[in-house]
């Protein structure tokens, strides 16, 4: 099983269900590091989704951008 900092790694539904709902549902916004929102209609793991961002909602945008800064550069 790949680690999650490789690429073959999948984020696991199970592990991040809940949490984006509590997030949502208090106003804030939970994407993937890609702005593309979690997509839990794949089966046990987010397939079409690479990485999670969670946030306040206002910083979102700031963050997703210093997010793919870091990302790009490594």
């Amino acid at each position: 099983m790949p680690a999650a900092t490789e690429k073959a790694y999948e984020e696991k539904i199970w592990d991040h269900a809940a949490g984006c709902i509590l997030v949502e549902e208090a106003g804030g916004k939970v994407t993937d590091l890609n702005g593309n929102p979690l997509d839990f209609s794949q089966g046990k793991t987010l397939v079409k989704n690479k990485g999670v961002i969670a946030t306040n909602g206002r910083l979102h945008d700031i963050v997703l951008k210093a997010v793919k800064s870091v990302i790009k550069s490594q």
